[in-house]
C-alpha cells in the first residue's frame, strides 16, 4: 500500500479535529483527565457498536490513555 500524504489537506484536517477533540499525545495530568473524560463521552455513544462510524476513535483514544498509564505507573 503506496499512500500518498496530502500535507495541505491533512494539516487543516488535523487542524479542526484537535480543537474538537483532545487527540494528541498526554503530557500531564489535566491532558489524561480531559482525555478520559472524552472517551467516557464517546463510550456513551458509541457503546459496543462494532458499525458507529467512532467506534474505531475509541480505541485509538484508549491507546493514548493506555500509554499514559503504563508510562506513569507507580513502580
Amino acid at each position: 500500500m503506496n499512500a500518498v500524504l496530502d500535507v495541505e489537506k491533512i494539516v487543516p484536517a488535523w487542524q479542526t479535529l484537535k480543537a474538537l477533540a483532545p487527540l494528541a499525545h498526554i503530557e500531564s495530568e489535566a491532558d489524561y483527565e480531559r482525555t478520559t473524560a472524552f472517551l467516557n463521552e464517546l463510550l456513551d455513544e458509541v457503546r459496543d457498536d462494532a458499525a458507529h462510524p467512532l467506534y474505531s476513535l475509541v480505541a485509538v483514544v484508549g491507546d493514548l490513555i493506555e500509554a499514559y498509564e503504563i508510562e506513569h505507573e507507580p513502580r
